[in-house]
């Protein structure tokens, strides 16, 4: 090896000592619970890190394993990284598992903003028994953009996140949405952060 690669070499072991390990938080919402640590050389080089876990890392009930959370760091206390939701996304294999030949597959995308400013994007999924005509559709799809829309700005961000994760939100869409036509599951496939209140017009 030449004394050049050495000393390259030499030089990243280096840098990588002057770094130091950082741990990250779950948001209140989700008990503040340790997401790992990362390292960085301040607090301030972790800003906008993103992380992921499952349900069942932050509550250990294995039958949520399937939902996948995104967290993005967006400030620190001291050594502590804070981190605010970015997301959730149910697992692929979850979602095949659910859909049945002769049945019919209702998607619903809506963009909401919650009472205290944050800008979100929602995706639901509902499921007939069997299958249903395209007017039974439009009306089911209408119903789930109508619930998501009221239930998203007559709530706090982290009040939305909790019925969404814990399925509420989709409890109350598969409650109104049996009327048009039997349902076998009604689920918030997924979500996305797109703005937080203080940068929503910047």
């Amino acid at each position: 090896m030449s004394s050049k690669s050495k000393s390259l070499g030499g030089s990243v072991r280096d840098k990588w000592k002057l770094k130091k390990w950082y741990s990250i938080l779950a948001p209140k919402v989700f008990g503040e619970v340790s997401l790992g640590s990362t390292p960085a050389y301040t607090p301030v080089q972790a800003l906008g890190r993103k992380v992921e876990t499952t349900l069942y890392d932050l509550t250990g009930d294995f039958s949520m394993v399937y939902v996948h959370l995104y967290f993005k760091i967006v400030a620190n206390d001291a050594d502590r990284l804070v981190t605010v939701f970015n997301g959730h996304e149910l697992s692929r294999d979850y979602i095949r598992s659910l859909v049945r030949r002769k049945s019919s597959k209702i998607n619903s995308i809506t963009e909401v903003t919650t009472k205290d400013g944050y800008s979100i994007r929602l995706k639901a999924l509902a499921l007939s028994t069997y299958r249903i005509h395209r007017e039974q559709r439009t009306a089911i799809r209408k119903i789930m953009d109508d619930i998501i829309r009221k239930s998203s700005e007559s709530k706090t961000f982290d009040e939305l996140i909790q019925d969404i994760v814990f399925g509420k939100l989709s409890n109350d869409i598969f409650n109104e949405v049996k009327k048009i036509a039997p349902l076998r599951k009604v689920e918030i496939e997924k979500s996305k952060l797109l703005s937080l209140p203080q940068l929503r017009n910047s």
